[in-house]
């Protein structure tokens, strides 16, 4: 029964993929998210520099202006996992902010970008002063929950391929340019490893995959960068 259901799914490149972008401030009436922006500062960050770090104290939010970011869990083997690719618009840290808690992971600029600043204090005030904030939040938070099951149920039930192809179906709804008919370039760096400790498993495993989708004319790479030959194909890998 399990199965059927699973078959009966829509397989959503969003929601299984590596790639976020959650912008409740956008889902806000203008007025209030005109507010939250008023009290913003925008930083600049080049790439590979820390925009926070895990263990800090919670105080900031932010929301990505341009360029790319990447969620970093730090393993015991001393491995830098990426959790998620934050894309233009995506809002973060809110969470450690409102739990009063360290930040958790560390995020770190994937490409060089500019990232809005909300000091806590500023999103405490606005927070008790808008009660559209916290009913946003909540949604965040609940879709962030369904997310998470998704996830999880993707994992246990789908191959590797299967997974790794809807991770570059989400690279290339968020993170796609020079769109040509079928084909795009995926414009952030991932390696194979980068997706390897993305699934627990090894590089290997991975490039076996990659292998096949090259082969199948789905995918390839030039320059260090990914190219999509075909989306439509790469929507049908099982």
């Amino acid at each position: 029964m399990v199965k059927h259901q699973l078959e009966g799914m829509r397989l959503d490149a969003g929601m299984h993929g590596i790639t976020s972008k959650e912008n409740w401030i956008a889902e806000l009436p203008p007025v209030v998210a005109a507010a939250i922006h008023a009290r913003m500062t925008t930083q600049a960050y080049a790439a590979g520099e820390p925009v926070k770090e895990a263990g800090e104290a919670p105080s900031r939010m932010h929301q990505l202006e341009s360029g790319y970011v990447k969620l970093i869990g730090h393993l015991e083997d001393g491995r830098q996992q990426i959790i998620t690719i934050y894309s233009p618009g995506n809002c973060f840290s809110e969470t450690a902010v409102i739990a009063r808690r360290p930040y958790h992971h560390t995020t770190q600029a994937l490409t060089d970008c500019r990232v809005r600043v909300l000091a806590a204090e500023d999103f405490w005030d606005l927070y008790r002063t808008h009660p559209e904030i916290p009913e946003t939040l909540c949604r965040k938070f609940a879709g962030s929950i369904s997310r998470q099951m998704a996830s999880r149920d993707m994992r246990a039930n789908h191959r590797l391929g299967k997974r790794i192809a809807l991770l570059f179906e989400s690279l290339a709804e968020r993170c796609g340019e020079d769109r040509v008919g079928a084909s795009c370039t995926i414009s952030v760096p991932i390696t194979q490893s980068d997706i390897g400790d993305h699934f627990d498993v090894t590089r290997q495993s991975v490039q076996r995959e990659i292998t096949a989708l090259k082969a199948a004319g789905i995918l390839d790479k030039h320059m260090g960068r990914w190219i999509i030959r075909d989306l439509g194909k790469l929507s049908r890998v099982v």
